[in-house]
């Protein structure tokens, strides 16, 4: 459910093969960042400029992006509360592993419809804005969640329209986190961002996880939508202070900005972007399967289901917070194809062995560190890719649209494993979600222009 870390790229997600995108000094047919895009002013708009050193230092001594950074800690925290007691809301309210693909598929395929949001961020002068209307009202509907759970209310025609509420916001949201790092860190420092940002939100977001199972455990998920609120009325105070001004989209109203945005992906520089965008749809149409099959191995394979399911979510996003370090400090810019070809194999390989190995949860636990690490770096290599490839003033509509193949793909995946949850065993469901990422992982060295993507 999770659409990335709370250091920009929340998605998955490069570039023209001829003269204007080589880079000699990168040999030849790399993919990389063209200083400017065709149809944008002719003046570059200024952003960060690199500090001597790079890496974690340097990023550690931006103030505006370590506030950026506490403000985003707060909201994914929030989030990671929501994402792993909503499925248990849904399951307990109605019984049905199909219900919680339902709820599931609502909100990825909300979140798919982020394109028709993006032109209006790009077009916002400082982007904070949206943060500063948005969370207020996903804490509104998170303290209506709670309280009609708490009273038994929660029918299920309420409980979608809040979870339609709350992803519609976070469309918004998510077209500002695809751009904020862009405004605040020069290119190089992208990973080390990225790194940082996990770091940072490592001990809070896996608080929030642990949160959320023991909230499951005393009061039914019920009070995990009160801290939801609680943690998005802290992270609007501390958004309030941090300005988030970049250059406006060239195009003067929605409609010319939202068709730039495609035609975009049709020019020689995006073109590429496509087989990313290909890519993305065969490795999304099981990206809620995780919390899927963690809900099912928690009830169906261990005597404890409260306690397994917060343990294997809390070992999933450490796995990610590890990888993500890793990232960060290696600064693999050059060489993201590798690190999409290689995360994908390594997701593959972990969902294979979550389906194989014997009721334990140790083992169940190490599985999902891995597969966490393996999702988590493909999500960081292809969306730090995008931050650093793309112009900036067309950052949001891009990656959104880029999104909308995953996000589709996924909508229809949750229903698939919500399904497949409900009349196969927790082993069979995972054996297929790990066929569908080794298929991912195949294309991944079969696409000619994913394997060179560096920036």
């Amino acid at each position: 459910m999770n659409r990335g870390s709370v250091a920009g790229p929340m998605s998955d997600v490069p570039a023209e093969l001829g003269r204007a995108l080589s880079n000699p000094s990168r040999g030849a047919g790399a993919l990389v960042a063209p200083s400017r895009v065709e149809g944008a002013s002719a003046a570059p708009i200024p952003g960060p400029t690199s500090r001597s050193g790079g890496g974690y230092r340097s990023v550690l001594r931006n103030r505006r992006f370590l506030l950026y950074q506490v403000s985003a800690i707060f909201s994914s925290t929030g989030y990671a509360v929501y994402a792993i007691s909503i499925p248990w809301i849904a399951y307990l309210n109605s019984g049905s592993f199909l219900v919680v693909g339902l709820v599931l598929f609502l909100e990825i395929g909300i979140y798919a419809c982020t394109f028709l949001a993006a032109p209006l961020v790009d077009r916002a002068a400082d982007k904070r804005v949206v943060f500063l209307i948005g969370y207020p009202i996903q804490a509104v509907a998170a303290v209506v969640l709670a309280f009609s759970a708490a009273h038994g209310e929660l029918h299920l025609p309420l409980l979608f329209v809040l979870v339609a509420v709350l992803s519609v916001a976070w469309d918004f949201e998510w077209a500002v986190f695809q751009v904020a790092p862009r405004l605040l860190l020069p290119k190089d420092e992208l990973f080390a961002g990225q790194g940082l940002g996990s770091a940072l939100g490592a001990g809070v977001q896996v608080g929030g996880y642990t949160a959320g199972a023991g909230l499951i455990l005393v009061s039914g998920a019920v009070g995990s939508g009160f801290l939801y609120a609680a943690l998005l009325v802290a992270a609007t105070l501390l958004a309030a202070i941090v300005p988030l001004r970049g250059g406006p989209a060239s195009e003067h109203d929605y409609l010319a900005g939202f068709v730039e945005g495609w035609r975009y992906l049709g020019t020689p520089e995006g073109r590429p972007l496509l087989q990313l965008g290909l890519l993305g749809a065969i490795s999304g149409f099981f990206s809620v399967a995780p919390a899927v099959l963690i809900t099912l191995d928690a009830n169906r394979s261990f005597s404890d289901p409260g306690l397994a399911y917060g343990l294997l979510f809390t070992s999933f996003v450490i796995g990610g917070v590890a990888v993500d370090l890793l990232l960060g400090h290696f600064n693999p810019r050059h060489r993201v194809g590798a690190v999409i070809v290689g995360s994908l194999s390594l997701s593959a390989l972990a969902l294979f062995l979550t389906g194989v190995i014997p009721p334990s949860l140790p083992l169940a636990a190490g599985t999902w560190f891995l597969a966490g690490a393996g999702l988590s770096a493909y999500l960081a290599g292809s969306g730090t890719f995008l931050l650093g490839y793309v112009p900036e003033n067309r950052l949001a509509r891009v990656s959104s649209n880029l999104y909308v193949f995953r996000g589709a793909a996924g909508a229809a995946g949750a229903l698939v494993v919500g399904v497949l949850a409900s009349e196969l065993v927790p082993r069979s469901v995972a054996l297929i979600v790990a066929l569908v990422f080794g298929v991912a992982a195949l294309a991944s060295l079969l696409l000619p222009a994913i394997r060179t993507f560096s920036f």
